[in-house]
């Protein structure tokens, strides 16, 4: 069992691998594919994920919505509103009668 002491150093006083990349100014190589499409979905609120999963659903990305002219700009804007309503309203259905209707 290591017990870590500060600046990354061990009982046995050797640097841990983040506590030496920290010590010499190293950076980890930047995640990339899978790894960074979690890490960059993790960071997300709820919000921000469904509005992700609703852009992926649709064929679009954040860029392309950017591109768009601003009327199919709106009109998709609009489509990811409702899809967001329509979520958040079948979440609460789901929730109702559960265990206990708290919003009585």
């Amino acid at each position: 069992m290591q017990i870590g002491g500060p600046g990354g150093m061990n009982l046995t006083g050797a640097a841990s691998t983040a506590g030496a990349s920290a010590l010499f100014g190293a950076t980890a190589p930047a995640p990339s594919g899978a790894k960074a499409e979690f890490l960059k979905r993790a960071q997300m609120t709820a919000a921000e994920q469904m509005r992700a999963q609703i852009l992926d659903a649709m064929g679009l990305t954040e860029d392309d919505l950017k591109a768009m002219d601003p009327d199919k700009r709106a009109a998709a804007e609009a489509k990811i509103r409702d899809a967001i309503r329509t979520k958040v309203e079948e979440a609460e259905k789901e929730k109702k009668g559960v265990l206990f209707d708290i919003k009585a």
